[in-house]
C-alpha cells in the first residue's frame, strides 16, 4: 500500500465526490473533507474522507486499482471512526500512513450496524462514480490511466 501514498503533483487538486454530490447528499451526507491520490501507471486510486451526517462524523478510507481488481477482487471500502484531533481528510490520510496494517483495527467503528449501512451506501455511490469516471480504464489497463484519472478528478466544483 505505500507505494500509493507519495506526494501528488501541486497543480492537481483532485476530487471523486464532487461528482456523487447529488447521491450523497439524497442519502444525507456530506463531504467534509477528501484527499485523492493516484498512483502512476495504471492508476491506483486512494481516497480518504471526512464525511458527515447530520451532527455525526466519520472516516472513509477507499482503495482501488486496475492491478488490485485483478488480483485481490474489489475495492476496499472502509468506515473509520475520527480520533481526537482528526479534523481534515490530510489528518487521516497521515494516521493510515503511519498505522497501514492496523489502521482499520484501531480505527473500527463502534457501531457496527451503521457502519455496514454506511459503507453499503458509499459502495453504492462509489460503483455510480467507477462506472462514470474509471471503468473503461480500468477494464483496459491503459499504462497512462493515472494521468487520465488525473485529469478527470480535477476539481470541477469548488464547494462540495
Amino acid at each position: 500500500m505505500s507505494e500509493y501514498w507519495g506526494m501528488p503533483e501541486k497543480e492537481y487538486d483532485l476530487s471523486l465526490f464532487q461528482f456523487a454530490r447529488d447521491k450523497l447528499s439524497e442519502k444525507g451526507y456530506s463531504v467534509l473533507s477528501e484527499r485523492v491520490e493516484v498512483c502512476s501507471g495504471a492508476g491506483a486510486l486512494t481516497l480518504t474522507a471526512i464525511i458527515g451526517t447530520g451532527d455525526s462524523r466519520f472516516g472513509l478510507y477507499l482503495h482501488d486499482g486496475a492491478k488490485h481488481r485483478k488480483s485481490r477482487g474489489p475495492p476496499v471500502i472502509k468506515l473509520l471512526r475520527l480520533l481526537e484531533g482528526m479534523k481534515t481528510a490530510e489528518d487521516l490520510r497521515l494516521f493510515v500512513i503511519n498505522h497501514q496494517h492496523d489502521f482499520d483495527i484501531i480505527l473500527s467503528p463502534v457501531d457496527a450496524d451503521m457502519a455496514g449501512r454506511v459503507e453499503r451506501d458509499m459502495k453504492e455511490i462509489y460503483m455510480h462514480l467507477y462506472n462514470l469516471k474509471i471503468k473503461d480504464m480500468y477494464d483496459n489497463d491503459l499504462s497512462n490511466a493515472a494521468d487520465v484519472l488525473r485529469k478527470r478528478m480535477r476539481r470541477v466544483i469548488r464547494e462540495l
